[in-house]
């Protein structure tokens, strides 16, 4: 049997199913993630939330989520501007710190949705 940390959080606007969860910035409510730097509390269940609804979150634990992009099995990813997984972006002209929400269990591209182990956290992206 599979264990997952499942908690449920207000939904400060509609979230979508199998998307990443962020932190909202002033509110203790959660709303879809839109940047690879917004805090994470992790993965929507696939029923997802209407705004001021609730939203069931896997913070910790198997989950499935949406690919934005393609991803290899194995890598670390986190959010792009609509909540899906992507993978780490490549070192740019400044580094930065990007958020992680785990690690996707299959490979996959856009629109598919697959397993991932959620463990939040975050990486340090070096300068170029």
């Amino acid at each position: 049997m599979t264990e997952a940390l499942i908690k449920s959080f207000v939904a400060d606007a509609a979230i979508r199913g199998n998307r990443i969860v962020a932190f909202h910035a002033t509110k203790q409510a959660g709303i879809e993630a839109a940047s690879n730097a917004a805090p994470i509390l992790g993965v929507s269940t696939s029923p997802g939330a209407k705004a001021a609804g609730m939203v069931d979150v896997v913070q910790l634990g198997l989950a499935e989520v949406v690919l934005g992009g393609a991803v290899d099995r194995g890598s670390q990813v986190t959010s792009d501007a609509e909540g899906r997984a992507v993978a780490l972006p490549a070192p740019a002209a400044a580094a930065k710190t990007v958020r992680t929400v785990g690690q996707v269990q299959a490979s996959g591209v856009e629109g598919d949705i697959v397993p991932i182990i959620v463990a939040a956290g975050a990486v340090f992206v070096p300068a170029s």
